[in-house]
């Protein structure tokens, strides 16, 4: 929601989208690693704020926009949180890794933002009435504390997690929801 090199428009396309409500839709809000594994970190650096003030400044758009959508006639709306950071420290491909060079926090420091974001996120969610789903502990590798090997992408060149296997973990946690929400 705050990404300074934002391409793709995403806020106001999934706006055009979700507003109005539709009594048919239920919002999934998914926020990429690239919240807390780039944009806060370079707006503090490039804006002279503390990494807290562009926490706090992150977690209060998102969930301000929640508070949108319910405002809006959403009865629910699942948050999920930030998925780790998949970039690696001295990587050097690709444009996405090319345009956070200029961000040069240790993964492990990005990694424990993504939990302290994630922490915030689902605090949110509990005030707001709102699921939460957090595949973070089942992404990370027990030895290093970080992203495992195996959920990262086949292509060395994608920064994208592995679309099956993290797939997979994102399915079962979303049914569990929809079950909870059946019984």
């Amino acid at each position: 929601m705050r990404n300074p090199n934002s391409q793709t428009h995403a806020l106001e396309i999934f706006s055009s989208h979700l507003m109005p409500a539709r009594p048919d839709a239920i919002p999934v809000l998914q926020l990429g690693e690239v919240d807390c594994g780039f944009v806060i970190w370079w707006r503090a650096d490039k804006l002279g704020e503390g990494v807290e003030a562009q926490l706090y400044a992150s977690i209060n758009a998102h969930l301000g926009y929640v508070d949108q959508l319910i405002a809006s006639g959403y009865s629910q709306v699942v948050l999920t949180g930030a998925v780790p950071p998949t970039i690696q420290d001295g990587q050097d491909w690709g444009e996405i890794a090319n345009m956070r060079r200029e961000v040069t926090t240790s993964i492990a420091e990005r990694t424990e933002l993504t939990h302290r974001y994630n922490a915030l996120l689902k605090n949110g969610a509990q005030n707001r009435n709102c699921p939460f789903v957090d595949i973070t502990p089942a992404l990370l590798d027990p030895a290093t504390g970080v992203l495992a090997d195996h959920y990262r992408s086949d292509d060395p060149n994608d920064h994208h997690l592995h679309s099956a296997r993290a797939g997979k973990l994102w399915a079962e946690a979303l049914n569990r929801i929809e079950a909870s929400a059946a019984t």
